[in-house]
């Protein structure tokens, strides 16, 4: 576009007796979309729900600039600015859209939005900033990281601390010349503070491709201001009301939901030892959220994952289910479908009266199964060592030893010593090694499985969350 046509254009946007838009923000975008069109960018089409949302969105743009559309002039193409389509460019739905971009060298750095607020895990309110980049003239640049990156308070010239080591940016999808960010500060806002200036610093871009690995030397600033009232969010609490199925398949019971603007907390209590069935219940291997048709990861924290860690855990034991809504580009939650998806339990099984029996052992191996009552299916294969006897137990398939396992002669029990236990986990497949020393000889031997543990799919479970 020329000179004289921005400068005409920008004019005439100015001259709008519409209220009090920025037009200078609503210039920057234009630029945005036209460098987009040139390179290639087209919209993606959305779904029903999607464009429910962004029309929501978009409403107090819609009103800023009068409902009109602006029309420029880009090298004698056509392009037409719509301002519903800021959704393209904001992730994060939470807090205040910005929508602020800056360019050097074909690097081009935006500012979608800021949210404020506290995550449930955490104590003090941070400020989180989403930022996208594009390498704009598409050099096959996979990887993107600035060596320092400040956030300045323009009002008292204070540099707020940024939490975490790296600025990484991660790919947008499947499309690396498009990356995103959400960067962690310390905020000094407070609930009665006003609008404030900031100043967004990023230096030093080092970047590599498969062959090379080199650094961009210069600046990239971007001047903002955060809305108090739109960009500090705080978060409410969602009661999880159907649980029969849960507590009976594991004897746990889900507190209230916590939802904050970065992050969505469960805590949960062991409301009984076992779950219904006598079986001990230890946690669930994959735990996910589905918002609407999008799933979150998530993770159980802490994950008990021995017999120990399990007895320590108790009614007022700090367990608790996270869901980190930035690290997946989920928006607000409010008014979205959510259900809690708990997968692959790690069941807790001791049978103390269950006893193989086994030939007295000797120097050569001999090898025995037994089918316990879960199903599982215990391969021992049992040698004498001197005095010692060794059983070594396969695992495989998602079983795993946790006590050792205990051996009876003539009506006595041993157990095994843990200081020579050995172990091996190779996936799939593993064994653990117990050795009993000092064992007489005697006429009946016979082994038990102690405590051992499996991934039980048959206890999943989805637990709607009414939001």
């Amino acid at each position: 576009m020329s000179r004289i046509t921005e400068q005409h254009v920008q004019q005439r946007m100015r001259n709008l007796s519409d209220g009090s838009p920025d037009y200078d923000e609503m210039w920057s975008r234009i630029q945005l979309e036209v460098k987009r069109r040139r390179s290639g960018w087209s919209e993606q089409p959305k779904t029903p729900s999607e464009e429910k949302r962004s029309v929501s969105r978009a409403r107090r743009w819609v009103m800023a600039a009068s409902a009109a559309a602006i029309l420029a002039t880009a090298g004698g193409a056509a392009v037409y600015f719509n301002p519903l389509m800021q959704q393209e460019v904001a992730t994060v739905e939470m807090g205040q859209q910005v929508g602020i971009s800056t360019e050097v060298e074909g690097i081009e750095v935006m500012l979608n939005s800021v949210v404020v607020g506290r995550k449930p895990s955490e104590q003090d309110d941070q400020i989180a900033l989403h930022l996208s980049l594009a390498d704009l003239q598409n050099r096959g640049f996979t990887t993107f990281e600035f060596e320092q990156m400040t956030l300045t308070d323009l009002d008292s010239g204070e540099s707020l601390p940024m939490l975490g080591e790296r600025s990484l940016f991660q790919p947008d999808g499947e499309d690396l010349t498009n990356q995103t960010l959400t960067q962690y500060f310390e905020s000094n806002l407070s609930a009665d503070s006003q609008n404030k200036k900031y100043r967004l610093t990023l230096k030093n871009l080092t970047y590599s491709t498969i062959q090379i690995v080199d650094t961009i030397p210069e600046d990239w600033v971007i001047d903002f201001t955060i809305d108090n009232g739109e960009a500090v969010t705080f978060g409410y609490a969602l009661p999880i009301e159907e649980q029969a199925a849960l507590e009976e398949r594991t004897g746990m019971r889900l507190e209230v939901a916590e939802v904050g603007p970065f992050e969505l907390r469960i805590p949960l209590i062991r409301a009984q030892k076992t779950a219904a069935d006598g079986s001990g219940f230890l946690y669930y291997e994959e735990v996910s959220l589905r918002v609407d048709e999008k799933e979150v990861k998530g993770r159980w924290n802490p994950a008990p994952m021995s017999a120990n860690m399990l007895a320590d855990t108790g009614p007022t034991a700090p367990e608790a289910l996270y869901f980190n809504f930035v690290d997946y580009a989920v928006d607000d939650v409010r008014d979205r479908s959510l259900t809690l998806q708990l997968r692959n339990a790690a069941v807790v099984n001791e049978y103390p009266d269950l006893w193989t029996p086994v030939a007295a052992p000797s120097d050569q191996a001999q090898r025995l199964q037994q089918t316990m009552p879960d199903q599982s299916v215990m391969d021992y294969k049992v040698t004498r060592q001197g005095n010692d006897v060794h059983v070594q137990t396969l695992t495989q398939n998602k079983f795993q030893m946790m006590s050792g396992t205990k051996l009876k002669v003539d009506g006595k029990t041993y157990l095994s010593d843990p200081k020579q236990t050995s172990n091996k986990y190779t996936g799939d497949f593993g064994f653990q090694i117990d050795v009993f020393p000092n064992i007489p000889e005697g006429s009946e031997f016979s082994i038990n499985a102690g405590t051992y543990r499996v991934q039980d799919a048959s206890r999943d479970v989805d637990i709607p969350i009414p939001n």
